[in-house]
């Protein structure tokens, strides 16, 4: 049923002559003969040798398809026997050459053209594996096709078009990519983290991080959905790299009102320009008829000198950029759910806004406050999103904003610190409230699916604490002083059910209003309810 086939190198070798040394493949009996031949005319005492590197295994047997399998020693070749001969006695059919028969780099394609369009990702993904298969050599998924094969796509990707590769790529190329072109059941841990320590002098390791993630869905997938078998995930055992990006910026001084200076003056240049346009639409269709480039560029030119001045006078200012950062630090969103909020997601009269889909895959609504609810009342209503400009866009004013206001450099700020500017000021306003935040109010306020992630807000909630503590304890017929401290009287008691009431913390739902706790509640002792 299973045989195993020595294919180790011969080794023709001659005593204290290392230059006369040769190897010889295993089917290469012709010339290993006549060489051997050769040394012997010419007076030598060749020896004749084998590696113990190259072996073997097949398993043949009836109705079922034949297995290959390599091992690079005789004992190994021979464990493979066994096993083999084993699960077969048992009725266990396991394809072990499977593994075998496809690269990593085939299962990085796969995964791209079959999974890979099912996520919101996915052309971040694409881009990821394309990178690496271009850096083994090999070619590239062609994104726009892999996302119209596909069945069942993201909703997300609906109408996208995918650009072309240009020929130019910033990705700085890892030579130890090349391992992708093992076959899977041959690629170890030490390709992956020899990976992991080339890539890591090129990049941060964050990035790396995020395509080590990448390998590991490829393997998961390869081993649990497409059932290819390995004697062990070439995952175990990889080392991540450690790293600490946690950013905690805030505002301070200043810093805040240079900010909403410099986005009231970006959205009045915006403003500015589009009554500009207006003004010269007349001119601008004109110098459609020009006839050259120049003549029809000195046209706009001169009308924009012209209406320029009544531009600037009769312009109305709609607060694009204000209303957006204000956006920003008073609901805490992250930019891609705010960018993908509409007018009809907006409900002035509850002062919520709904989101569909966030980072999380979950929806959820946003509690508007009146001051943020009337700032956007000055921007023109529409159909379509509620900040109409596009990530580019965006991404451009933000920086021209930054850089009017001095944020930049050692002092730089990013849209998604005003997330984290918008949970700690919700977290410290409560340290002024009786009842105050707790983690789980925070938590429905922005939006986290662990409340793990808010660990580092915990200090701002703090006073809150000791606010509901002092309140807690705060009964005089419950307590006693004994030795200068404090203490529950005998026979003060809480019951199981009293204390779950006391102590119960707000949903979603109840984030708006701030929890508190009876004055007659006290912590311990505990006893049992009837």
């Amino acid at each position: 049923m299973a045989s195993i086939e020595n294919r180790s190198r011969y080794v023709v070798s001659v005593q204290n002559r290392d230059d006369l040394t040769k190897t010889f493949a295993f089917n290469r009996e012709a010339a290993l003969k006549q060489y051997i031949a050769d040394l012997k005319a010419q007076g030598f005492k060749p020896k004749l040798s084998r590696t113990n590197d190259a072996y073997v295994v097949r398993i043949r047997e009836a109705g079922k398809p034949k297995q290959t399998l390599t091992a690079s020693s005789e004992q190994e070749a021979i464990d493979i026997k066994q096993r083999i001969e084993v699960e077969r006695r048992t009725g266990l059919f396991v394809d072990y050459a499977k593994g075998r028969s496809v690269t990593f780099a085939d299962l990085l394609a796969r995964y791209l053209r079959e999974e890979s369009p099912r996520h919101k990702g996915f052309e971040v993904e694409g881009y990821i594996i394309n990178a690496m298969l271009t850096d083994a050599g090999l070619p590239r998924v062609d994104l726009a096709e892999a996302m119209a094969a596909h069945k069942n796509p993201h909703p997300r990707h609906a109408g996208k078009t995918f650009s072309r590769r240009k020929g130019k790529s910033v990705r700085l190329p890892a030579p130890t990519t090349c391992f992708i072109r093992k076959p899977f059941a041959d690629v170890v841990p030490e390709d992956i983290n020899d990976y992991i320590d080339d890539r890591c002098q090129a990049v941060g390791q964050d990035t790396v991080d995020r395509e080590v993630d990448l390998f590991s869905a490829v393997c998961n997938i390869a081993i649990d959905t497409w059932r290819i078998p390995v004697a062990k995930s070439p995952m175990d055992g990889v080392r991540r790299p450690r790293y600490f990006n946690e950013r905690d910026r805030r505002l301070k001084g200043d810093e805040e009102e240079r900010l909403l200076d410099a986005a009231f003056d970006e959205d009045a240049e915006k403003c500015i320009e589009a009554r500009l346009e207006e003004l010269m639409a007349e001119e601008r269709a004109r110098s459609l008829g020009a006839c050259s480039g120049y003549a029809r560029k000195n046209i706009v030119k001169q009308a924009r000198r012209h209406h320029l001045p009544e531009a600037k006078s009769s312009y109305k200012h709609i607060p694009w950029m204000e209303a957006f950062i204000q956006f920003q630090l008073m609901t805490g969103a992250r930019r891609s759910e705010t960018m993908s909020i509409t007018w009809k997601d907006v409900d002035l009269e509850g002062q919520t806004a709904f989101i569909a889909e966030t980072k999380n895959g979950r929806p959820r609504k946003l509690a508007l406050r009146k001051d943020l609810i009337e700032l956007l009342l000055e921007l023109p209503h529409r159909e379509g999103p509620l900040f109409p400009m596009s990530v580019d866009a965006l991404r451009k004013a933000w920086n021209r904003i930054c850089t009017a206001a001095g944020l930049v450099g050692d002092d730089e700020l990013r849209i998604h610190d005003l997330r984290h500017e918008a949970i700690s000021r919700v977290a410290d306003a409560g340290g002024q409230l009786p009842g105050g935040f707790s983690l789980v109010d925070l938590q429905a306020f922005s939006g986290h699916r662990d409340t793990r992630m808010l660990l580092r807000y915990t200090h701002l909630c703090m006073p809150s604490l000791a606010k509901r503590l002092d309140q807690a304890f705060a009964s005089s017929s419950e307590t006693t002083l004994h030795r200068g401290r404090r203490r529950l009287k005998r026979g003060a008691e809480l019951t199981v059910a009293e204390l779950v009431r006391a102590t119960a913390l707000p949903t979603a739902a109840d984030a708006m209003q701030p929890p508190t706790l009876p004055d007659n509640v006290i912590m311990f002792p505990l006893r049992k309810s009837a």
